[in-house]
């Protein structure tokens, strides 16, 4: 059924074409053409008993947006402004957009009143831009327009995945409609194609999820944005000097968090600029338009921007083989428990503690799309082997101010009250309960104190090395285990996530 909407899209839309010398015609077939794909991105709705009302609201807002075109110029100066008003009628409604829940609230009915107000945000801009930098105020205007899809396309896929698009582009094709704006369906037929191809690329097989991230989306928008503020300014240096700043301003949201901008949406913006480059007529063919070096200067502070977004390194001095999986991986990421454990003997029997400068404790958190990387630096472990090279028993102490993400913003946010409240509870420890030998790997039931709550968590741990380092014999053992950090006092979140994958490498001697 998905691919006979879909192909019902490209029929209309060809048919539409030909109904371009009247406007009346046009807007009638385009309305009914975005409202049969607005049917097909639906799809990726699991059945609901909200499917309907959210798909009639859908289809409701883009209707109201027809019939208010249809009004006198003195209605059409208002009303279309409204049109996004629509989206609070299935508030309450529960559904799973391709995986991602969607909790009907008004936080996700914002985007669709957002959508409908851009034209309005952006006539506000392009009125100072034509007083203060002399402007062109219809170039000016689609560069704007741009900017804040950049702007809201990264914040609606980041709370409410693809849906939070298709949201913000009903809400904007509903508006431009109604205001009978032909520069404004251009945008919105390209708003459609972003909610399109992040559809696309979560329901086709075979197609990478590196394109899903929004903050690469925001850099091409604001690229294109970028560029025609670029055409749109009279005074060459202006028109460099306003978009780079606008962009610097975009691309340092990654120092905050680093989905939040940072390389990708340089690297967006890059082909977003370059994109527009093919768009942009020259108006006077004797003087090079100026915007054509934005691109070029993207690109000469890439690795720049690049060096100052990259995490920061653990110095940990592994005792691993360097030819090992572990230690020289490439590409995708390496399960530890790979690694080829080593058996121990009656000879290896009493305690063992952990050495600083070649153990780390490692961690990762959030959705596949946005995963946040992070690690305990300061702990310290002991392990008690019986004669048979077994172990007995396993404590972990660690201090919960060097716990880290690599962004000194965000560990304020973590240390904080927010979540684990560092001051407070200055300690993390683990206490093993008990051991069970599984093959090669320990199974390791004991209790995690954290936050100021005991809960039971599972550890999974081998035994990798031995080696000797400075006449002393030592024995490193890899391991994983998962902890909810929920039923440690912090409140759910599926976008910061709720699981955290931890993993470690521990040296220990005796």
């Amino acid at each position: 059924m998905e691919n006979y909407l879909g192909l019902g899209v490209g029929i209309l839309t060809i048919i539409t074409a030909f109904l371009i010398q009247s406007p009346f015609f046009f807007r009638t077939s385009l309305s009914i053409t975005i409202g049969c794909l607005i049917v097909t991105l639906t799809n990726g709705f699991e059945e609901d008993p909200s499917l309907d009302m959210i798909c009639f609201t859908l289809l409701g807002m883009v209707t109201l947006g027809y019939l208010i075109s249809l009004l006198s110029a003195k209605i059409r100066k208002v009303a279309p402004y409204f049109v996004g008003l629509l989206a609070l009628i299935p508030i309450g409604a529960k559904a799973t957009y391709q995986g991602f829940e969607v909790n009907w609230t008004f936080e996700v009915a914002v985007f669709a009143i957002i959508g409908s107000l851009i034209p309005l945000l952006a006539k506000i801009k392009d009125y100072f831009a034509v007083r203060w930098f002399r402007a062109d105020g219809k170039e000016f205007d689609a560069a704007v327009s741009l900017v804040y899809f950049g702007l809201f396309v990264f914040a609606s896929s980041f709370f409410v995945s693809t849906f939070g698009v298709i949201l913000l582009a009903t809400g904007y094709f509903s508006s431009i409609i109604a205001l009978r704006s032909n520069s404004g369906l251009q945008l919105s037929v390209l708003l459609f194609a972003v909610a399109w191809i992040l559809f696309s690329l979560n329901s086709l097989e075979g197609i990478s999820d590196s394109l899903q991230k929004g903050n690469l989306w925001m850099g091409i928008l604001s690229g294109l944005g970028a560029l025609w503020a670029c055409r749109s300014m009279k005074n060459a240096f202006l028109g460099l000097f306003i978009p780079i700043l606008i962009l610097g301003v975009l691309i340092s949201f990654g120092f905050i968090n680093g989905n939040f901008g940072g390389t990708p949406t340089l690297l967006g913006a890059i082909i977003g600029s370059s994109l527009g480059l093919a768009l942009v007529e020259r108006a006077n063919t004797h003087k090079p338009f100026p915007g054509i070096l934005l691109p070029l200067i993207l690109i000469g502070f890439t690795n720049l921007v690049d060096s100052l977004f990259q995490p920061e390194k653990l110095k940990v001095e592994t005792l691993l083989d360097t030819g090992n999986e572990l230690a020289n991986q490439t590409g995708k990421k390496k399960d530890v428990m790979d690694i080829p454990a080593i058996a121990l003997t009656d000879g290896d029997a009493g305690a063992w503690k952990s050495v600083a400068a070649n153990s780390k404790l490692e961690f990762e958190v959030g959705p596949p799309a946005g995963r946040t990387a992070g690690a305990i630096k300061d702990f310290a472990a002991e392990v008690q082997l019986d004669k048979a090279g077994v172990i007995k028993s396993l404590q972990v102490s660690m201090k919960s101010e060097s716990l880290t993400t690599f962004n000194n913003i965000r560990d304020e946010s973590v240390l904080s009250e927010e979540f684990i409240e560092s001051e407070k509870y200055p300690k993390i420890t683990y206490t093993s309960r008990k051991i069970e030998k599984v093959g090669e790997d320990y199974k390791i039931t004991g209790d995690l104190d954290f936050v100021g709550m005991k809960v039971e968590v599972i550890v999974n741990l081998r035994f990798v090395s031995k080696v000797t380092k400075n006449d002393s014999e030592m024995l490193v053992f890899v391991g994983k285990s998962v902890v909810d950090r929920t039923k440690h006092n912090m409140t759910p979140d599926a976008k910061i996530g709720d699981l955290v994958d931890v993993t470690f490498e521990v040296a220990l001697a005796r």
